[in-house]
């Protein structure tokens, strides 16, 4: 089977979404044709893979992929995130497809409502085409469903990177430190994260956010007293990462993030925001404002049964999210697609 993955977007919670794709798929012939995003490599791109990246605006992107299909004739086009999710319109009709949205577009809370409502006219349009949708959580399997209820939905969790033998090792007795991955972004919301610091400056804790992103937002991180260590190549991530004594996110619209469950097989604990994705994965939430995750910080640090529950429920996560569990939802995608582009194909007389 030939597989060409394609995004837009290739940084970040992608990149390594599509790297464990092509690991845990091993005997797939795969290939990836991209846009980059400067700085932002998070996970090593699996050697003997063919990767294209192009340079140039989106009209062109779009047009090189419909040649670069004709080329490569995949079995299977698998189209990462919303603005890769256009070329549905363009790839022809006997062309399989799979869609993973990485979080659908009408989930973003830094647009006006038309704007979410030509997102969602968009994609609902976009899913009368026959496809199906590798879901990275509940949330985006539902929204696949209203979007289109006959378009096979299955659930392909982000796995979690490292053995759970690290949920149980022991910890560092210094600061504690309280974590957060990503983009300095407005989807992850750092004035968020920042607002959180701020309301816990009397407190003995020291806020890290592991990312870059806007020179302002960075800003204001820093003169919330967060440290920011910029983009941090994979390995030097995962051992900052495992020294955190709490893992807080503060995204303001996800598909199911990659850094989350990291840092879960991690054995660090996890509090998110209040936002649909997340309370589907199960992770423990805490509010959607700055002083409702403030009081869930302050409670993980002073209620020890309320700490052993966050990191209880943490662990559940990542022991659910298998590398194994992953690669058979990830065929089982695949598959569908074939199965029901060929439905479609008009017999031959």
């Amino acid at each position: 089977m030939r597989v060409l993955h394609v995004t837009e977007a290739f940084g970040g919670g992608i990149q390594s979404a599509i790297a464990n794709y092509v690991d845990g798929l091993d005997d797939v012939d795969h290939s990836l044709y991209s846009r980059a995003r400067d700085a932002q490599s998070t996970w090593a791109w699996p050697g003997g893979s063919g990767h294209e990246v192009y340079a140039g605006g989106l009209v062109g992107f779009f047009v090189r992929l419909l040649a670069k299909v004709r080329e490569e004739k995949p079995d299977v086009v698998h189209l990462h995130s919303s603005f890769a999710g256009l070329a549905r319109a363009l790839l022809p009709p006997g062309q399989a497809v799979v869609y993973s949205p990485h979080c659908y577009a009408m989930e973003r809370r830094d647009v006006r409502v038309p704007v979410l409502w030509a997102f969602a006219l968009a994609e609902f349009l976009l899913a009368r085409r026959r496809q199906s949708t590798a879901a990275v959580s509940l949330r985006e399997a539902t929204l696949s469903w209203r979007l289109n209820w006959r378009t096979p939905r299955i659930l392909v969790l982000n796995p979690a990177p490292f053995g759970m033998d690290h949920a149980q090792r022991p910890r560092d007795t210094g600061t504690d430190e309280i974590v957060m991955v990503g983009r300095i972004s407005p989807q992850k919301d750092p004035h968020l994260f920042a607002e959180v610091a701020r309301a816990c400056t009397d407190r003995p804790w020291h806020f890290v956010w592991i990312g870059d992103g806007e020179a302002e937002d960075r800003a204001d991180l820093e003169d919330a007293g967060v440290e920011v260590t910029g983009w941090t190549q994979p390995d030097l991530l995962a051992e900052r990462l495992a020294d955190a004594t709490l893992y807080l996110h503060s995204g303001a619209w996800e598909g199911g993030p990659v850094s989350t469950v990291e840092a879960a097989s991690l054995g660090v604990p996890v509090i998110a925001r209040d936002i649909p994705s997340m309370r589907s994965l199960g992770y423990p939430v805490a509010g959607d404002g700055p002083g409702q995750l403030a009081a869930g910080v302050t409670r993980f640090f002073t209620d020890r049964s309320y700490a052993d529950d966050v990191a209880r429920r943490s662990v559940s996560v990542a022991s659910a999210a298998t590398r194994a569990s992953m690669s058979a939802s990830l065929l089982d995608a695949y598959t569908s697609a074939i199965e029901r582009t060929s439905r479609g194909r008009p017999r031959a007389r």
